[in-house]
């Protein structure tokens, strides 16, 4: 089970000192450490996990220290290490030797600082860790860029040659140093006014919504650099600071409202590292707003403002827009009804949506039909003059000009009127009003004196304006995908005929509604339906202006009729500057060739875009069957 062979050169006492020579082949552990007790006159305590078998042999004889050490590496190879412990050696698990202060033989455990110069400490961790003991610890500190290791003497000796040679003062790296109390731009205004460091080749980064800077250079330098910062990253003296922020898309005082918001709330507070509850009335916070310039004045301590600097510069960010382009005409009842058809049966992958408005939003008509559907088309128009559509569809393939193309063709019916074709660009989620009408006088009182010997006897009448036409408020909202959401206010408004100057009444049809559309594509909207009245006139010449009998040689009637308002609204986003310059290009172009060239793009209407249309040859509306299939 186990060899050993002692040789003793010469006649110890009860210590053995000499040279022996052992031969240990799978000896137990316990048995090696008995026999080695003996030979080096140690005194040995065994934990009672060291248990195994080691091989020891050694070819010529050695002295006792010399077979101290072998064992010792031998332990180090089985998990176990020797501690030294006052007058006695324990032998433990390698785990536990960090919680002893001592060691044994030239392969001590120990703990070691080392400083790292010119290179990060943390970057070093991941390359020297294989070299060391099962259970050995590493790790950097960074504030002061050292290394700490515990493990056994001999290989934190190599680690220390090895670090040597990596911590080159020539060497190129990138660093990153974190800031607890100063910003990372007042770092780098710092470091740009010492002319000790403009000498040196070094870059250095903001980086502030981590508030840490981003250093690159030399060894040296960084080294230089990463000192000088960290000196100057202590907490302040001074309870409190005040910063300006400029803002660059945002309102400032839309901001102050979110900031004052965070102040108030203790969550924030904790996280920024500041008292809360009664400990809070102690600290002075305060944002104050310039508008002249749009920036906003913060007051509080560092470590606060440090976080609210943060959530402005994620809030600061530039706004996509909508451009909104509207045609508002005014059909007739039997054109109304040829265009609903037609934008019913439009398309022939998807059916439109139709919405039942009746003067104003009442709720979904859920009438919604292709080309595959049973539903009749005669339905569909006598349906019609009672109800509103409202259809989605793709209009964007005229390159820019189909809002220009479908002006054109709704102005070549001439039972339709062209009201209006605003457009405007708004902000993502800021509203847009387009109107077109005029302000009609109406007479709201009067004073008259008609008592003798007054003496005020100017009569007066009071006079209020009001607008009276088409009004149409729409606010984008993007969304995922590209698709746009509107909200639309829309309303409509007339003088009724035959009342007395002053004294008119009006009829009004409003009309809202939140729809979602793509970019790019046409919303059609109606339903602002009107009944009109027209009188006629005939008489005979001279024998018609006869009083009394003259009523024999003349002939008066009146006809009437509904006319329904239509929208057609297409928003389209603009991201960039260049998206704004596309579309603005495809304006100025569109005003050359209609002014100048005398180009009605009537060329330029795409095959799908005309049957889209209505047209003067469409079937009549009161047709029993739909069209045919293709």
């Amino acid at each position: 089970m186990m060899g050993l062979l002692l040789v003793l050169l010469f006649p110890l006492g009860s210590i053995a000192i000499g040279e022996v020579r052992i031969n240990f082949r799978d000896a137990d552990i316990r048995s090696v450490i008995e026999s080695v007790a003996e030979i080096t006159g140690k005194s040995f305590v065994l934990d009672p996990r060291v248990k195994g078998k080691v091989t020891i042999i050694a070819p010529r004889p050695i002295d006792a220290d010399l077979i101290y050490e072998s064992v010792l590496s031998a332990l180090q190879v089985q998990g176990f290490q020797a501690v030294q412990d006052g007058a006695v050696i324990r032998i433990i698990p390698f785990s536990q030797a960090f919680n002893f202060a001592g060691g044994a033989g030239g392969n001590e455990m120990r703990t070691e600082v080392i400083q790292i110069q010119y290179v990060q400490a943390a970057s070093l961790v991941s390359v020297l860790k294989p070299m060391l003991s099962n259970g050995a610890r590493l790790m950097a500190y960074a504030p002061s860029n050292y290394l700490v290791v515990s493990d056994i003497e001999t290989n934190i000796e190599q680690l220390k040659d090895f670090v040597r040679t990596m911590d080159d003062p020539e060497s190129s790296a990138i660093e990153v140093i974190n800031l607890t109390h100063i910003s990372a731009a007042e770092a780098i205004h710092i470091a740009s006014q010492l002319k000790q460091l403009q000498k040196q080749e070094l870059s250095l980064v903001e980086d502030s919504l981590n508030n840490r800077v981003i250093v690159s250079g030399p060894g040296m330098a960084r080294s230089a650099f990463r000192k000088m910062l960290l000196s100057l990253d202590v907490p302040s003296l001074k309870t409190g600071t005040v910063e300006v922020i400029y803002l660059d898309y945002s309102r400032a005082s839309e901001i102050q409202t979110v900031l004052s918001g965070m102040l108030g709330s203790e969550t924030f507070m904790r996280l920024a590292g500041q008292p809360t509850g009664e400990g809070q009335k102690n600290v002075t916070y305060k944002i104050e707003v310039d508008e002249l310039n749009n920036a906003i004045v913060l007051a509080a301590p560092r470590e606060v403002i440090v976080e609210l600097k943060n959530v402005v510069r994620q809030l600061d960010l530039p706004r996509p827009q909508v451009l909104i382009e509207a045609v508002i005409a005014e059909l007739s009842e039997n054109q109304a009804k040829n265009l609903s058809a037609q934008l019913v049966y439009s398309s022939r992958n998807r059916g439109a949506y139709l919405t039942n408005f009746d003067g104003v939003l009442t709720g979904l008509l859920g009438l919604g039909i292709n080309e595959e559907s049973n539903t009749s088309q005669s339905a569909l128009a006598a349906a019609l003059p009672n109800a509103a559509l409202g259809a989605v569809g793709d209009f964007n393939e005229v390159s820019g000009k189909g809002m220009g193309l479908l002006v054109q063709a709704l102005q070549t019916d001439g039972a339709t009127k062209i009201l209006s074709t605003p457009s405007v660009v708004t902000l993502d989620n800021e509203e847009a009003s387009l109107s077109v009408g005029e302000e009609v006088p109406f007479q709201t009182g009067s004073y008259t004196n008609n008592s003798t010997g007054s003496l005020n006897s100017n009569p007066f009448t009071t006079i209020n304006r009001e607008e009276v036409g088409v009004i149409l408020k729409v606010k984008p909202q993007i969304s995922k995908g590209d698709a746009v959401r509107l909200e639309i206010e829309q309303e409509s408004s007339k003088v009724n005929d035959g009342g007395i100057v002053g004294l008119q009444t009006t009829s009004k049809a409003t009309m809202q509604t939140n729809v979602m559309v793509q970019d790019g594509e046409l919303l059609v909207l109606g339903g602002l339906i009107e009944d009109s009245g027209v009188g006629t006139s005939a008489k005979v010449p001279i024998l018609g202006d006869i009083p009394v009998i003259g009523r024999l040689f003349r002939q008066t009637g009146r006809s009437s009729g509904q006319s329904v308002t239509m929208m057609f609204i297409r928003p389209t986003i603009i991201r960039t500057a260049g998206d704004g310059r596309s579309v603005t290009r495809g304006r100025f172009d569109h005003l050359i060739k209609r002014d100048l060239v005398g180009d009605d793009d009537s060329n330029f209407m795409a095959p799908k875009l005309k049957s889209f249309l209505p047209a003067d040859d469409m079937m009549e509306p009161h047709e029993s069957n739909p069209p045919p299939k293709e």
